[in-house]
Formats: structure tokens, C-alpha cells, sequence
């Protein structure tokens, strides 16, 4: 009888869009995969004092117990889980070298995924050389490190075609907002109807999108989506890199406008599905709006979806 192969993913939480990895790789019988979340539990202070030690512990000692609590965590947890056969990281350059070396000495093959780009995380150039591999999914990384690309993936589908509003966008707030009023007045000129929020810790003033104070769940946000013709998705600009948003689109059907202007490059590209704008001078021509979705080939759908996606990574069959 074949032993079970031993992998472990450590990951941030994420809203829970890193949990697919996990639920994908334990649909194998010789896969005994475990999932060791970066952010959870969340730490949390015992009591006023507790933070008042945290305070002088930073400012005196440059100890943060915070960061102590996620180390101590995450060794003990590996301690526990025992010697792996693979190790899947994704963003491990919050963590420093010491845990990382660690991290290595429990693992045979010591893999990586950078779902941000070295850009807007340069620590993680410094890292590249402990693992055994590095996947990107940003392909200027790739291009400048020698990296293997790797999008991000589909790991929902539906195809609803009775639409509540034909524009939806969910974002934090960040410099992306006033971008976001602006198309938001752009489509009430144009007299179509959308629904796009902002999410911010408290109230503050909008004239044109919802602020809500309170983080959507990936179901949430999922079943916004479903409701919608259009998703809007405005891509940070120190990243090239498709994010989930535009995975989510697909999987669920839908017509996509992006300021990413890369993904003309991927093989599930249409003009009339998707159109590239410049954040700094919206056009959406009527016809992009009114025409239908054009379904993508399912074999080249296919790769992107999480039960394939997870494939190469792991050397499965």
C-alpha cells in the first residue's frame, strides 16, 4: 500500500480564498494535507496590562509579542505536525529568516508562492534563495527572478443570468477610492445602475459609492457577484499580477473591466468579455455593456480551476 505523501500549507487566511488549496489537495487518498494559517487565531491582549507590556516590550527590548505569539505558534504547531514531505508557503516574508530556516529543517521540498509582487514586498527578493522553488503571479517577478508563473485560480462557478444591477465592485478603502467615485459618477451619467462598495472601519463621507464598516465574507461578497453583469476590478499599481476578483469573474460568467492591462496576454482573453480601461480616462462603450458573455473554451477554463491548479504544484495525477 502506498504511504500518504505529507503536506502542509501555511498561508494567511486571506478571507478564506487560501482554504481551497487545502479542501483541493484532500480530494487525494495519498495526500494527508494539513493547513496552518499565518493570521489565526488572532492574537488578542489578556488585558490592559498585557498591552501596556507589549508597548514598553517594542520601545525598550524591540520585541513585539504580537510578532512572538504568530513565531512561537507556528513552530510549535510543526513541532506537533512532525517532519513533511512537502511544505507549500504563501507569503513567507512576513515572517523572519530564523522561522523560515525552521520552517525548512521539518521539509524534504520547500515550496513558495508570491501572490504579491516583490514591488510592493521587496523582502521577498531576499528569500527566493531558501526554497526549493518560487511561483509568481506576477510576471514581471518571474521574468526578473527566474520564478515559474502561477495565477491565482477559480474556485467557485455559477452562471446567473438574472442580473439586479449590471456593475459591482467591492474594495477596501486605500488611493483606489476617489478612482472609484469617479467611475461610479461615470456610470450615473450614462444611467447605469451598479453597486459598488467601499469598506472602511468607520463612516465617511461618499457622494457616489456605499461605505460599509463591515468586512463581506467570500460568500457574501460571492453571492453580490452572482447578482451582477459586470464586475469592475481595479488593479494596484505596483502589481501586474491578475488578482482574485478577476478569477472570481470567470468562474462565475461574468463580463469583466479591468485596469490591468496585462491580462490581454492570458489565453482566456476576449474583447468581449473583457475590456481594459485607464483609470485615469474611463470609456466603456455602450455595446461592451449591452452584449452577452461569451463563454470560454472549458479546456482552457479548466486549468485555472482549483482541482487542477494544485496539479502540477504537487505532482499530482
Amino acid at each position: 500500500m502506498k504511504s500518504s505523501k505529507k503536506t502542509l500549507i501555511i498561508a494567511p487566511y486571506a478571507f478564506g480564498y487560501t482554504s481551497h488549496i487545502h479542501s483541493a489537495l484532500q480530494q487525494y487518498n495519498h495526500i494527508d494535507a494539513e493547513i496552518l494559517y499565518l493570521d489565526q487565531p488572532v492574537f488578542q491582549y489578556k488585558n490592559t496590562f498585557h498591552k501596556v507590556q507589549n508597548f514598553f516590550s517594542k520601545l525598550f527590548l524591540g520585541k513585539n509579542l504580537k510578532k512572538s505569539f504568530v513565531t512561537d505558534r507556528i513552530k510549535s504547531s510543526i513541532t506537533e505536525l512532525g517532519k513533511q514531505d512537502e511544505i507549500f508557503i504563501i507569503r513567507p516574508d512576513v515572517l523572519n529568516d530564523d522561522v523560515l530556516h525552521f520552517i525548512k529543517s521539518y521539509t524534504t521540498k520547500f515550496i513558495a508562492y508570491y501572490y504579491d509582487s516583490t514591488r510592493r514586498f521587496p523582502r521577498k527578493v531576499d528569500i527566493i534563495p531558501l526554497f526549493d522553488k518560487v511561483y509568481s503571479y506576477d510576471r514581471l517577478d518571474v521574468e526578473k527572478y527566474n520564478l515559474e508563473l502561477l495565477t491565482n485560480y477559480i474556485f467557485e462557478e455559477s452562471n446567473h443570468t438574472d442580473f439586479e444591477y449590471q456593475f459591482f465592485n467591492i474594495s477596501t478603502n486605500d488611493y483606489r477610492f476617489p478612482l472609484l467615485e469617479n467611475l461610479a459618477k461615470y456610470l450615473k451619467q450614462h444611467n447605469w445602475n451598479y453597486n459598488i462598495q467601499v469598506y472602511n472601519g468607520s463612516e465617511m463621507p461618499a457622494e457616489h459609492v456605499e461605505i460599509i464598516t463591515t468586512q463581506k465574507s467570500i460568500a457574501e461578497v460571492s453571492a453580490l457577484i452572482q447578482k451582477a453583469k459586470i464586475i469592475v476590478e481595479i488593479q494596484r499599481t505596483e502589481q501586474v499580477g491578475l488578482s482574485f476578483r478577476i478569477f472570481e469573474a470567470l468562474g462565475h460568467r461574468k463580463k469583466l473591466i479591468t485596469t490591468n492591462k496585462d491580462i490581454v496576454n492570458y489565453d482566456f482573453y476576449h474583447s468581449q468579455n473583457i475590456l481594459v480601461v485607464d483609470q485615469d480616462a474611463i470609456e466603456i462603450p455602450e455595446d461592451f455593456v449591452t452584449s452577452p458573455y461569451l463563454e470560454i473554451d472549458e479546456k482552457i477554463l479548466s486549468k485555472y480551476k482549483i482541482e487542477n491548479w494544485v496539479q502540477p504544484i504537487f505532482e499530482l495525477k
